[in-house]
């Protein structure tokens, strides 16, 4: 769904272990690839959990980002990528879900984005 650039972030994943994750947590981060360089901005990360063998969920809320804390080299580029990293207590990253974000002024001169479901 197309939202504003500066809205709130909801996440929600369901996903399978094959093994006891103790103390994981999941770490939010965007990324966009320019001419010069690769720009990270960490969103968040959700508490540490502990997760058992078989089906589990993770649920993640941010605030938005203000366009003022965003470089401009990374709102400039039309196309990122949400990464959600399931990451160790030792910071393994062990699991990715990536999702592919497009950013667009509207008609209006607002910036928007929209988020690509990687299950749809």
């Amino acid at each position: 769904e197309e939202c504003a650039f500066e809205a709130g972030l909801g996440l929600a994943i369901g996903f399978t272990s094959d093994r006891q994750l103790s103390g994981y947590h999941w770490r939010v981060s965007y990324v966009v690839d320019t001419a010069k360089r690769r720009y990270i901005v960490q969103v968040g990360s959700t508490e540490a959990a502990d997760y058992a063998p078989g089906m589990n969920a993770m649920t993640f809320l941010a605030e938005g980002l203000s366009i003022d804390e965003v470089p401009k080299a990374l709102w400039q580029q039309s196309n990122g990528l949400l990464q959600l990293a399931l990451t160790s207590p030792s910071g393994e990253e062990v699991m990715a879900v990536n999702m592919v974000v497009q950013i667009r002024v509207d008609e209006t001169g607002s910036l928007r984005r929209f988020i690509f479901n990687p299950m749809e």
